[in-house]
């Protein structure tokens, strides 16, 4: 009888698991977001910082711009230039995220 018991709650766990699992991608797209856009942009600062925070926010205006609205994204960034001073810093983007068409 202990077994049966057992087998039935593994079973029930399985199937809440299994239904869990099966909802969770298309409410993830429930929302609308369901049009991966990318851009890639280079900007140019007077620190690290800056230059950074150029490149990223052209690179996510750029996805915007054809994307009505999108999810905050992922950034890929990395630095193209440094001035032999220090004083000038530009890097180049990669922003991809999910948007509604």
């Amino acid at each position: 009888m202990r077994k049966v018991t057992w087998l039935r709650r593994c079973g029930l766990v399985s199937a809440v698991v299994a239904v869990g699992l099966a909802t969770t991608p298309m409410a993830a797209h429930a929302d609308g977001y369901d049009t991966p856009r990318s851009a890639t942009a280079v900007g140019a600062g007077n620190t690290y910082a800056e230059g950074v925070a150029a490149a990223e926010g052209r690179a996510r205006q750029a996805v915007l711009a054809v994307g009505h609205d999108c999810t905050p994204g992922t950034y890929n960034t990395s630095g193209i230039y440094t001035s032999p001073g220090g004083g000038t810093w530009v890097f180049r983007s990669t922003h991809e995220a999910m948007c509604v068409d």
